[in-house]
Order: C-alpha cells, then structure tokens, then sequence
C-alpha cells in the first residue's frame, strides 16, 4: 500500500518527483498552486437558475435564489440561460417563462416585457448587481404606472460573463468573453428574440392588445442582441427597397421587431452595423416609420470609448489588411475605412451618428440635436469628419445617438431614471406612430407625449414628461 501511494503522488504531483532539483521544484509548485488559485476562482460554467418557485418572493416567503420565475408584487422576473456555444441549457425553463409571458399577454390587460442581456463580468446570479439593478428597473416601471394596467414581467438572459472573481484576472478575460457573446447572440437569443415576437407584437397587431416588447442590451449583451438580430433587420431593410439601385429612394415601411430595442454603450465594433447603416441610409422613409434600435453611447463610457479601441489593437484573432471603401451614399461620397470601424464601437463612431442628448445647463433641460444640417451641434466636429458623415434621412429607423455624462454617467449606468424614461418615450413614439388609435385611448401619460390635438408625436416633450413622472433629480 505504501508503495502504490508513493508512486501514485509521484505520478500525480511530478514536483515530488527525485528527478527534479529543489529549484525546478519550486517552480512548479509556484505554477501548480497559481493554477489551482486561478481555477479555484473562477465562476461555475454552468446554469445558475434550475428550480421553479411559485410562491412570491417578496420578504423572504419563498427562496428564489435559483429559481427560473421571481414572483412580486409589482412585477416578475424570469430568467434564460445560455452555454458558451449559444444554445440554451434546458427547454423547460424556457416553456415555463414563455407560457407565464403569453398567459399575461393574452389577459385584457396585456403585458409589459422587458428584456434585459447583460454584458461581460456579469451573469444570472441572484445577487449579480445587474440583476438586482433590473429588478429596481421593473419595480419602478411597474410603480410608476408608465405601461397602465399591463403586467409588467422582466426577462434576463443570462450568460457566462463573468468568468473569474480575481480582480487583476478579470480584466484579462476580455478577449475570451468577447468571442463568447458573439457565439451566443449567433445562438440561441434569436429564437427567444423571435418567439417573444409573436406572442407579444404579431398576436398584437391581430388582436389590438396592449402589450408592448423591450429589447435592452448593454456592453456585450449589446453585441449579443445585434448577432441576434442582425440577419432579420437587414432582411427587412433590403425588403423595403423599391429597386436594387444604389440612389436614394422611396422605402415601404419596415415593421417593427420590438417597441424598443435600446442597445446601451455597446460594446460592438462599429464594423458589425456597416450593412444594416448603409441599408436604412440608402430608403427615404415616410412619417410612418416606426424606430427599429436605438444605439445610446455616452461621453462618459471610457470603456468602448478608450478601453475597447485599446483592446482591439491587442486582438490578435482580428482579421487583418482592413480597406478603405469608397460609397456613395445618397449622391455624397463617403468612405468607410475598415481598420477606424474595426477600432471603435458602433455608438462612438463619428460617421454613423443621428443626434447628440445633452442636458443644457444654461437653459436648463434637455435637447436633442439632429444630425442634419447643423453637425457641430451633434459634436461631429472637424471638417473632415462633416465630410465623410453619412447624411441622415428623414425618420431614419436606426439612431445612433450620442450623450452627455449627464444622461448615462459611465459604462455602467445602463439603468439610470433617464436611461428609464427614454425607454418609456420610445415605446410610446412606436405605439403611436403604429396604431395612434390604440394609444390616445390608453393612457394620460402617453397622450403627454403629443402636441395639441393628437396629431403628431414630440419625442423631447414626450423624454421630459416621463423624467417627471419618474422623478428623476435634474442634473447639477
């Protein structure tokens, strides 16, 4: 027995091995134990929500800290996990979350849905900060009366972001978490995407309930979302066009995937959007026109505004030899240089831009300035950067718009009461803007949002009402 044991420590831990000096030794004891830290630390690669609660969750009635359906009062929140490889760990647990969303949808009040994707050092976790931050998002939707009487139930979609608890480790989990999102939103979100979809806008649309569909992703839950559902908006932009000429021309309208599909501070090269900007740049939409995505970046998110570029220099699994592509672009001629779009996220990129949010100090409110005609205004500065702008058409479907640090205060600020009540103002404009009938006998606070008599949709006048009814505090 003594000797089967010193061979078997011998085959199992070589360090001990008499073939090794007492300095090799050391080494690999160092390495040894660095690598049983390193693993030790790591986040489990595994579904974290695997049991069903039905009772609420509130005040500890019930232990939900697993389970795939949270119940409260105001609200429910349900959970769907995904593997490194984009597939979803189980089909129950979707069944069970898609029954309870379309069993509220079909109720005569209708449902409220919220979906959230986060992004890198986050996951499903009962106490990851993302999730407590949705949870306060949702509770106060629900209190502050912005959907009227539908229930309001939230969806987090959960992946392996964060990898290790190790703060110098984490940051160099950058690379290898970045490449997991892009494999999960080419997985299976788009099928969530997707049957959301039909529950709660196709059956919409046929039954005229009140149900409105909120697609939120933030940094690379951002680029998960866009894999997700790049392929379909791209369909539906080329769908539109009247002719396959590369002019400017009249578009039939692009209908809706969500009320809102808000990606905030991105974190996706702008390369990613060439297709679906060049796309939306080359129709002239008319006022019917519903907004398909937001793309929201702020001064203040250092992350992809420096960080990423930083990062991406770094990848060596980045394609390489990056042109310079000459467009023309609704009789302007522009060029897409490759390597800058290659560099740079989607919502910092100077050449996509559709607007500036800014809270004016001096006047003290809000304004948005539309790239247009004034593109000082929108902070596209130089006249170089003026030069190779994309023009923007009228009632342009994609916005990307930039903000001040009033608005979103860094990186992670994705659940700000003004984050909130330009969500709110979105599904308002895409309910109005596709079934104003349906919205002027709704509720007070959507008919805030309009000018005298109904006719039109004023999206700013729309913005600050809802920051009343949040009561978010004014900017210093």
């Amino acid at each position: 027995m003594k000797i089967i044991l010193t061979k078997s420590k011998a085959a199992i831990c070589p360090i001990f091995s008499k073939h090794y000096g007492p300095d090799q030794m050391i080494v690999r004891l160092i390495v040894v134990v660095s690598t049983a830290f390193i693993l030790s630390a790591c986040t489990a690669n595994k579904q974290l929500r695997t049991e069903f609660v039905s009772e609420n969750c509130l005040w500890g009635e019930a232990n939900c800290e697993n389970s795939i359906l949270e119940h409260y009062l105001e609200y429910d929140l349900g959970f769907i996990e995904f593997t490194e490889r984009g597939n979803p760990y189980d089909r129950d647990s979707i069944q069970r979350v898609l029954q309870h969303i379309d069993q509220e949808a079909k109720s005569e009040d209708g449902a409220a849905v919220f979906v959230f994707v986060h992004g890198w050092k986050h996951n499903a976790k009962h106490s990851d900060s993302n999730v407590v931050q949705f949870r306060e998002f949702l509770s106060r939707a629900a209190e502050n009366n912005v959907v009227g009487e539908r229930k309001v139930i939230g969806l987090y979609l959960g992946w392996r972001g964060s990898f290790t608890n190790v703060p110098f480790l984490k940051e160099t989990t950058y690379w290898a978490r970045k490449a997991v999102a892009e494999e999960v939103g080419a997985g299976g979100v788009t099928e969530i995407f997707s049957q959301l979809h039909q529950i709660l806008v196709a059956q919409t649309l046929q039954t005229s309930t009140k149900n409105s569909y909120v697609i939120i992703g933030h940094s690379f839950g951002g680029a998960i979302v866009l894999s997700a559902l790049h392929d379909v908006l791209l369909n539906d932009l080329i769908a539109a066009r009247t002719s396959f000429k590369e002019t400017a021309q009249t578009c039939s309208k692009v209908s809706r995937f969500a009320d809102a599909l808000i990606l905030l501070n991105p974190a996706i090269e702008a390369n990613k959007m060439v297709l679906l900007k060049e796309a939306a740049a080359r129709c002239q939409f008319d006022h019917n026109q519903a907004p398909l995505m937001h793309i929201l970046s702020s001064d203040g998110d250092i992350a992809t505004r420096v960080f990423f570029p930083l990062g991406e220099l770094a990848n060596i699994a980045s394609p390489q030899s990056p042109k310079k592509l000459k467009r023309t672009i609704n009789g302007k001629n522009i060029v897409l240089d490759e390597r800058k779009l290659s560099l740079n996220t989607a919502g910092n990129i100077q050449q996509f831009r559709t607007a500036h949010l800014s809270f004016d100090k001096s006047a003290r409110q809000w304004r948005m300035a539309q790239c247009k005609d004034d593109l000082d205004e929108c902070g596209v500065l130089s006249s170089k950067q003026q030069d190779n702008h994309i023009l923007v058409s009228e009632h342009d479907p994609l916005r990307f718009i930039k903000t001040d640090t009033a608005f979103i205060k860094n990186h992670n600020d994705a659940f700000s009461c003004y984050v909130q009540s330009f969500i709110s103002s979105t599904v308002f404009e895409t309910q109005f803007i596709e079934n104003s009938n349906l919205m002027l006998s709704v509720d007070q606070d959507e008919r805030a949002c309009m000018t005298k008599g109904g006719e039109q949709f004023d999206f700013m006048q729309c913005f600050n009402s809802q920051i009343e009814n949040y009561d978010c505090a004014r900017p210093e």
